[in-house]
């Protein structure tokens, strides 16, 4: 008897032991039902399309011109299929991710012609069911030529009912593809990206203060394998305070980028600093920048604040795992000694 509840007392350690020092693993269920996989869509290349060894357009086009381009959907279904489509230019978020669907990321002022603007199209199509359905979209060029890419996404996303009972059923919308579009009018590997620094900002951002180094990619080509080293220092200090660095980033065309530097839960006081900021690509491209900003007095205590809170959470919850962890070995421990003597 003496041996069992040995065992489960060393089971016991084990197991918390595996709380403190073990990652938890979880995994997806393989056989989770996909709601879309009777839904697919087939690019329709037009004589214009640059390459037809991708899975996107990619058009060269004149000023002025109009062109209708075609999109194949396919319902293999025995129900008829509801699908939303969204147009949208590209843009280019904190990660340095190329987003082609729908997004609450700003246009950029260099952007002067948005493709969801030029480009028209069905909202929304309904297929039959078993049935292929060509859908048409219609570019308008300006009579006004621009350089380098519009660049930008068509989003398809089936409206899929999932049944829950004889009387009610909830919409879900869990999938979505999207199928890029390029639209250029001359021969763009002479174009360069040419990056601006807009401003260093301090913003809330996933319940922690962050400063944001925003730029803007002022050409019409995509930024690509660009590396950002961010070093914040104490305004006329050689001291860095922090250093932020990340590569493997893209741009989009006429895009901007607001790059998230962690404050890495370092206490600030108010007054003058300095970012001194580098943006490289692979192709050799090397931009520099030092840019001098102000953490003010209020600033300075909301940062402050919210590391205090976030410290203060850590601990008690450490606190109330250990106290639990306690509880749970004296309990153990009293009923092992019990059980000796009664023995």
């Amino acid at each position: 008897m003496k041996l069992m509840y040995e065992k489960i007392l060393y089971c016991l350690f084990l197991g918390i032991a595996c709380l403190f020092i073990c990652p938890t693993i979880v995994f997806s269920d393989e056989s989770a039902k996909n709601p879309i996989k009777d839904f697919s869509y087939e690019v329709v290349f037009p004589e214009n399309q640059q390459n037809k060894n991708v899975g996107y357009y990619d058009l060269l086009m004149k000023p002025g011109e109009k062109q209708t381009i075609q999109l194949k959907m396919h319902n293999i279904s025995d129900k008829p299929l509801k699908v939303a489509i969204d147009l949208n230019s590209a843009k280019t978020n904190g990660n340095g991710v190329i987003e082609y669907g729908p997004t609450d990321l700003k246009k950029d002022v260099s952007l002067n012609y948005d493709l969801a603007q030029i480009m028209t199209g069905p909202k929304e199509v309904t297929l039959k069911p078993n049935s292929t359905e060509i859908v048409e979209f219609v570019i308008t060029l300006p009579e006004v030529a621009f350089e380098g890419y519009l660049a930008g996404g068509i989003q398809l996303k089936p409206i899929v009912k999932e049944e829950h009972s004889q009387e009610e059923s909830i919409i879900i919308n869990k999938f979505a593809f999207l199928i890029g579009v390029l639209i250029h009018e001359s021969n763009t590997e002479k174009i360069k990206p040419v990056l601006k620094l807009n401003d260093v900002s301090l913003k809330l951002k996933d319940g922690s203060y962050s400063l944001f180094v925003d730029l803007s990619n002022t050409k019409g080509v995509f930024v690509e394998k660009m590396a950002a080293a961010i070093n914040i220092r104490k305004n006329n200090s050689s001291k860095n305070l922090i250093k932020f660095n990340k590569q493997d980033m893209r741009m989009a065309p006429n895009s901007a980028i607001a790059i998230p530097v962690s404050l890495q839960n370092q206490k600030i006081t108010a007054g003058e600093y300095t970012a001194d900021i580098r943006i490289t690509t692979a192709d050799g491209g090397n931009w520099t920048w030092v840019k001098n900003f102000t953490f003010t007095r209020i600033e300075a205590e909301q940062i402050n604040r919210h590391i205090n809170q976030n410290d203060q959470s850590y601990f008690s919850g450490w606190w109330v795992l250990l106290f639990s962890t306690l509880l749970i070995i004296t309990l153990l421990l009293f009923f092992l000694r019990k059980k000796k003597r009664s023995a």
